[in-house]
């Protein structure tokens, strides 16, 4: 094979890779999933508080960028994993106050601005009946329980916790879990903390939980945010996470 053949094979071979890379990185994009965009709630006396974890899967081949997350009038956006990588997945929250709401139908709905091309924005909606007295005031009779819903549970005293303990000693607190919208199971808790143990107990299965979390014992004063997730096997709520603060002072 001549010289000339050669150089010319070898710039055409050049030309189709410089090609074939170029095509690539225009094709390379995020592709958001989204399995729910919405959960309805049924009947809920006025007062509570609902949110929703919804799961965002990024099914693409390049990052899934969340540009803004914004809720409506009375929807508080929790907060939103920013970038999810390809073949990754994140969460975005949302929670709806019901204590200045009117009774009856409430929807309302929070947007997603992302940079898929395909599926630049997402929006997620709360829909729930909201039960009230004839005056549109609490339910005569109605006390409502501590805590607020999750999607298909209701978790309480609250979703979040502190624990407090002297120098050596060990502080202890109880959330409690009850399924109010199944099939749904609590399957574990999960904790990389070192401040903190927790362990699942289950009181009815498929009904009802506890998770007991306690801190261990140390002689460091101060305080630390420890996040505990909660896994279970509805596809509407895979997960959840309850925030515990760990505090640890001489005057307790």
């Amino acid at each position: 094979m001549s010289t000339t053949i050669q150089r010319m094979l070898w710039v055409m071979a050049a030309v189709l890779f410089i090609a074939a890379s170029s095509s690539a990185q225009q094709t390379a994009a995020p592709r958001a999933v989204v399995p729910f965009t919405t959960y309805a709630f049924g009947d809920i006396y006025i007062g509570e508080t609902i949110s929703q974890i919804f799961v965002i899967r990024n099914e693409g081949n390049a990052d899934l960028l969340i540009k803004d997350f914004v809720g409506a009038c009375g929807c508080e956006v929790l907060g939103v994993d920013r970038v999810i990588a390809p073949g990754k997945e994140g969460s975005a929250r949302i929670e709806v106050s019901t204590v200045s709401q009117s009774s009856g139908e409430l929807f309302k709905i929070a947007t997603l601005y992302t940079n898929d091309p395909q599926r630049p924005t997402i929006r997620f909606s709360l829909a729930a009946n909201i039960l009230t007295s004839g005056n549109g005031g609490p339910v005569m009779g109605v006390e409502l329980r501590a805590g607020k819903h999750i999607g298909p549970v209701f978790v309480g005293p609250d979703t979040r916790t502190g624990l407090v303990a002297a120098p050596g000693k060990s502080g202890r607190a109880e959330f409690t879990i009850t399924v109010e919208r199944g099939p749904l199971n609590v399957q574990r808790v999960e904790s990389t903390s070192k401040a903190i143990s927790a362990r699942l107990e289950t009181i009815e299965p498929g009904k009802q939980y506890k998770i007991i979390v306690e801190s261990l014992p140390t002689e460091a004063v101060g305080s630390s945010q420890e996040q505990l997730r909660v896994v279970t096997d509805s596809p509407a709520l895979p997960s959840f996470p309850l925030f515990v603060r760990d505090i640890v002072r001489r005057d307790t």
